[in-house]
């Protein structure tokens, strides 16, 4: 391709590319991007708790700074208020469970269909007694909190459901609000609309927390989505101050290297092409970009900037700039073409944002190294050679052989401790810094919010039929509780009991006359004044007439959305969620479960979460072989040379475990993100091992050596600084990948060929 025309066309690719990226690109902060793909029953169970589940979408609000506990109530009385209009939240609870003012009267006119009563509730006796209940509760000191249903509800039907309804572990209760156990923190339960990993819709019901919260009041408040929320926001300034200062420090390291201001803007132009391919070609290819891929991919991208490195470093006064590329070619060549090889390793990936992440480099390794091959070349004659300075590296390199005297060690260390050396539990995916989660640890323990990581699994045929088996668990669950192996347990089938049952207990209410005498009767020797009890008689038989209450029937309510996330659709299947709290012995739940009549699964999310993990990463091992794989078969074909392969695989292998080793010994664990880390170690340290290796005059090696410090140095100096984030994502990358580099570095520079 004629220079002219191929620099025209790198403009205009990069510039439609860059409108593009601007004005098309959708950005989504969804984090079930980098959740495993869903494979079987559990794993989408799981998926679904971490992604829509209300824990998921749960904010503990606590409320401090008064000078008493009547003024935090009020304030806490008034941000429940403020909230419960708001759109952000689907519930707002402070205080004993009561449904929303415009749903009380539907739900108030089903009682006798939706809550289980006495079987002699509509006897005489029974009436009775539950008459005399009231006028003890009305005598008592404390206010009676449905004394205005009295009339048309003496048997407490409502309440009843109410209590049904009731969260398990519901904080301390003063002034009628909720409090932490020492009374100097109010506090509030919200679910927000927006699913968990919905982070902008989770950053939306944060501001309006704020925005609601009185100015004399201290608020503080966590959850899973609000803390992945100001996490992003943590990241994104923890990034943009790091990379201030790694742009600062590489440039710094550039003018030193090369002492150039052109060289230094024209190695921006890879790194630029690099980052909107990049971005370009995987919005393309996904529809939509992540942001977390967006973050790191432009963070990993940075080692883009060696390619023009190589090219500067071989500038040589009055020798044409395309003639010192042909010859350093083959080797950049294959260089990319192995670390591409390593990335699409991962697009096989079950995390979708890993095979994005895949795409991101290698559409943006591929633009940087095009860049260099038809770009830069025509833009570097006027440009002063470069001097392979005291950054060369000259003389005969080292035996092979001494490799393994670091690196089986290393290799022996990782084999034989006893502490596990791949981090399979899903927590260490989270960004989310240590202070972040200690102040949910406090925040749950002061509201007591049960630990729901333990379930039961019904399946069914339709939703019907889940409800049924979800109230034939109800006995059996009692004895459980009474037995001591759980703490309590949440039905599906306690907020709508199933169509049978609500047709059995209509069809149980008594007709007019018979509930008439039955009342006259129990009325008998009570205080009661006449005719007070007409509600009563009216609402029983308006509820003979009423219709069951179907799934459909409540989608709309609050009521709805808790039954939806224990009431499901699963394939042509429907899947019932059950709950279970404190599981105190789960060797006797288990063992109850396995001959249960009801067709039931015991599921602990936790284990089943941390399992997955574990999986992923046997299976991230798996692709991270086959892709080291592909490069060492690339890598012979284009060596030609077993000697040479060995030279340029060797030092990369033994920095990769020695490195493994070192993280370990320092107290990490390996994470998804220290394997992503570890496979661009791969690739940088395969680009300095292939440079070292290459047959060459004195004097192109010493170019050579220059070339590959400077990336080295750069490299690690850039990293080095990702290190010192507070954020564990950050630092893993940037501690593995500045190791790592040192490491290959020296390992390659020492076996240099002769």
């Amino acid at each position: 391709m004629r220079p002219r025309l191929a620099l025209w066309a790198w403009l205009a690719l990069l510039l439609g590319g860059a409108w593009f990226s601007l004005t098309r690109v959708s950005v989504v902060n969804d984090m079930a991007a980098f959740l495993p793909r869903e494979e079987g029953l559990e794993q989408t169970v799981v998926l679904d708790a971490l992604r829509e589940g209300p824990a998921a979408r749960l904010i503990i609000v606590a409320l401090s700074g008064a000078t008493d506990t009547a003024h935090l109530a009020a304030a806490s009385r008034a941000l429940a208020a403020r909230l419960r209009g708001d759109t952000h939240f689907l519930r707002v609870v402070n205080g004993p469970a009561v449904p929303p003012p415009e749903e009380q009267d539907r739900w108030f006119a089903y009682r006798y269909l939706l809550a289980p009563l006495p079987d002699d509730a509509f006897t005489t006796a029974g009436l009775q007694r539950e008459l005399e209940t009231r006028l003890l509760e009305l005598s008592a000191p404390f206010p009676l909190l449905d004394k205005a249903h009295l009339p048309a509800d003496p048997q407490a039907a409502f309440r009843r459901l109410l209590s049904r309804w009731e969260e398990g572990g519901a904080p301390h209760l003063r002034h009628g609000v909720w409090f932490d156990p020492t009374g100097q923190q109010a506090l509030l339960l919200l679910e927000t609309r927006a699913a968990g990993f919905d982070l902008d819709g989770q950053a939306e019901a944060r501001a309006a927390i704020i925005a609601a919260v009185a100015p004399d009041i201290t608020v503080e408040f966590s959850g899973p989505g609000i803390i992945a929320a100001a996490t992003r926001d943590i990241i994104r300034n923890e990034v943009q101050w790091l990379s201030a200062l790694a742009t600062v420090v590489l440039l710094l390291i550039l003018l030193i290297a090369y002492r150039s201001p052109r060289l230094l803007l024209l190695s921006v132009l890879p790194l630029l092409a690099a980052i909107v391919a990049a971005v370009t070609v995987t919005a393309l290819a996904f529809g939509s970009l992540h942001g977390i891929t967006l973050a790191f991919g432009i963070t990993l991208l940075g080692v883009a900037i060696d390619y023009p490195l190589h090219l500067f470093s071989h500038v040589q006064a009055g020798v044409p700039p395309y003639h010192n590329l042909r010859r350093i070619w083959p080797t950049l060549r294959l260089g990319v073409a192995s670390t591409a090889v390593g990335y699409l390793a991962m697009a096989a990936s079950p995390f979708n944002g890993l095979a994005q992440l895949a795409l991101f480099m290698v559409g943006g390794l591929l633009a940087a190294v095009a860049t260099v091959r038809w770009v830069l070349p025509p833009l570097l004659p006027a440009a002063p050679a470069v001097r392979a300075n005291f950054l060369a590296v000259r003389g005969a390199g080292y035996s092979l052989w001494w490799l393994p005297l670091l690196a089986l060690p290393a290799l022996g260390y990782l084999l034989l401790t006893p502490w596990p050396v791949v981090e399979t539990e899903l927590s260490a995916l989270s960004p989310v810094p240590p202070a972040w989660r200690e102040l949910d640890e406090r925040l749950r323990r002061a509201a007591g919010a049960p630990d729901v990581s333990r379930l039961l699994l019904v399946d069914g045929g339709n939703a019907e039929e889940v409800l049924q088996r979800s109230e034939a668990l109800e006995a059996p669950l009692k004895a459980l509780r009474s037995d001591g192996v759980i703490a309590g347990y949440r039905l599906p089938s306690d907020y709508l009991p199933a169509a049978e049952t609500q047709i059995r207990r209509r069809d149980g209410l008594p007709d007019a006359d018979a509930l008439a005498n039955i009342l006259e009767a129990a009325l008998q020797g009570l205080p009661f004044r006449s005719g007070l009890f007409e509600p009563f008689l009216q609402d029983v038989a308006a509820s003979r007439r009423l219709t069951p209450l179907l799934l459909e029937d409540i989608d709309d309510t609050v009521l709805g959305n808790r039954l939806a996330a224990l009431l499901r659709p699963h394939g042509e299947r429907w899947l019932g969620l059950v709950p279970l709290y404190a599981v105190h012995d789960e060797r006797a739940l288990v063992a109850w479960t396995e001959p249960s009549l009801v067709p039931v699964r015991y599921l602990n999310l936790r284990q089943a979460a941390d399992q997955m993990v574990a999986d992923f990463m046997r299976g991230a091992g798996i692709y991270l072989l086959a892709g080291l794989s592909l490069i060492l078969i690339l890598l012979g074909i284009g060596l030609r040379s077993l000697v040479q392969l060995a030279r340029v695989t060797l030092p990369v292998l033994g920095a990769l475990v020695l490195t493994v080793a070192i993280l370990h010994m320092s107290g990490a664990q390996l994470s998804l993100f220290h394997l992503v880390a570890l496979l661009l170690v791969l690739g940088l340290g395969i680009d300095y091992g292939l440079f070292f290796a290459r047959r060459a005059t004195a004097e192109e090696r010493a170019r050579s050596g220059h070339a590959v410090t400077v990336c080295a140095i750069s490299t690690a100096g850039v990293f080095g600084i990702l290190a010192l984030s507070q954020i564990p994502v950050l630092h893993a990358i940037g501690s593995t990948v500045a190791l790592g580099v040192v490491l290959s570095y020296g390992f390659a520079r020492l076996v240099r060929t002769t």
